[in-house]
């Protein structure tokens, strides 16, 4: 099944609930194509006191501690995933053994016996440490993973050119960590307080590695400290027991303090839950014609949301707002608009305006931890001449 394994021998007596979850971080970081080689495989090295977990598909890698493990003979193996992670996944009792010997593994659980060939140590590839790297910032694993899932809303998830259009942007600013990511169509920046901020140069990362971060986060314990480390190449993700490195993508990011507006025309309060409602069922209409949504308000304090679809038909939503400012008449990506609404969790929404021509700015109403800019789409002239006649917002 696999080439012949090196001379190396291991055995360890494995505690199966606490190991399947440190296997699986390391599973999720190896290459996933179905393929049978050394990059769908965990590495695992154990010494007298330790058992390590390697893996990585080129473009990320981890380094994990195995929980659970008792080493009774030290030594070091390649693991396929394919097959034996449901061995381990599956064993019928609470403990098993594992030996390699050879190139050959026996596994024993119960009164079960399972044998399989490992890959050789010697073809695994040599993964990358932070020990030359320079610290970053420290944050707790739940401030880190709400701001990758905030800043991270408007990055495309294909391998888009240029590379910043499928990256996201780490950044330390006044004392906090800035996660931003654009599309050239919108731009969002979250903001998250850490417990040490070292500073340096900005690093751009990959989504798929973030993405990869973030089902990490999901798997350890909120409170638990993530030290962010760089060097040339890479960034790592070092936590007590792990350490996930990401490389960085060589291309410029925007400089996108610039393209934040500083003064505005309009605000607009709104219950967001209430706004997300609307959006939603504007786009049962739109979603599958031009998924625009055009906003109206007027001085009534209402808020009017239009989605129309040829040969199906038109929703109009009404909801009640706090205004201020001159009335605004827009067309947005309903897509967009809800994206950058549902991402954060206070009870109010504002809307941020600058002219007609200008975008919409999306956050909180009493904070700054977010913020999504949205640019508006053309309008047809039908549009443009209900929008000139100036119509009334009936509430319903």
């Amino acid at each position: 099944m696999h080439q012949g394994g090196s001379s190396h021998r291991m055995k360890i007596s494995v505690d199966k609930e606490p190991f399947i979850k440190s296997w699986s971080l390391a599973e999720r970081s190896a290459g996933t194509s179905g393929s049978m080689n050394i990059f769908s495989a965990v590495m695992m090295r154990a010494n007298e006191d330790r058992v390590d977990l390697r893996a990585t598909d080129i473009r990320t890698s981890i380094i994990c501690e195995a929980r659970g493990v008792t080493v009774l003979e030290p030594g070091e193996a390649v693991i396929p995933i394919k097959g034996v992670s449901d061995l381990f996944k599956k064993a019928g009792a609470a403990e098993f053994t594992l030996q390699i010997d050879d190139g050959k593994a026996t596994m024993v659980s119960g009164r079960s016996r399972y044998k399989f060939s490992t890959y050789p140590v010697s073809e695994f590839p040599k993964l990358p440490s932070s020990s030359g790297g320079t610290p970053f910032c420290s944050v707790t694993s739940s401030n880190l993973a709400l701001a990758l899932e905030r800043g991270t809303i408007c990055a495309s998830s294909g391998d888009e050119y240029p590379q910043y259009l499928s990256s996201a942007l780490l950044e330390m600013n006044d004392g906090l960590l800035n996660v931003v990511s654009t599309d050239k169509r919108r731009l969002a920046v979250a903001k998250s307080e850490v417990t040490d901020g070292l500073g340096g140069d900005p690093v751009l990362l990959p989504m798929k590695g973030l993405k990869e971060l973030q089902r990490i986060l999901g798997m350890v314990e909120p409170d638990t400290i993530v030290r962010i480390i760089l060097d040339d190449a890479q960034a790592y993700f070092a936590a007590e027991g792990m350490e996930f490195a990401v490389r960085r993508v060589e291309s410029k990011f925007p400089l996108y303090a610039k393209l934040i507006p500083t003064t505005h025309t309009t605000v607009v309060y709104i219950d967001r839950a209430s706004l997300i409602s609307a959006i939603e069922r504007v786009d049962v209409v739109v979603r599958d014609y031009n998924r625009t949504v055009i906003m109206n308000t007027g001085s009534d304090n209402v808020c009017r949301l239009t989605g129309r679809a040829q040969e199906f038909g038109e929703a109009v939503e009404n909801i009640s707002c706090d205004m201020d400012g001159d009335p605004v008449f827009m067309g947005f990506n309903n897509r967009f608009f809800h994206d950058a609404v549902k991402v954060f969790d206070d009870q109010y929404a504002c809307l941020l305006f600058s002219g007609r021509e200008g975008h919409m700015l999306v956050r909180a109403k009493d904070s700054d931890s977010f913020l999504c800019l949205v640019a508006p789409v053309d309008l047809n002239k039908d549009e443009i001449m209900e929008r000139d006649s100036g119509p009334e917002v009936d509430v319903l």
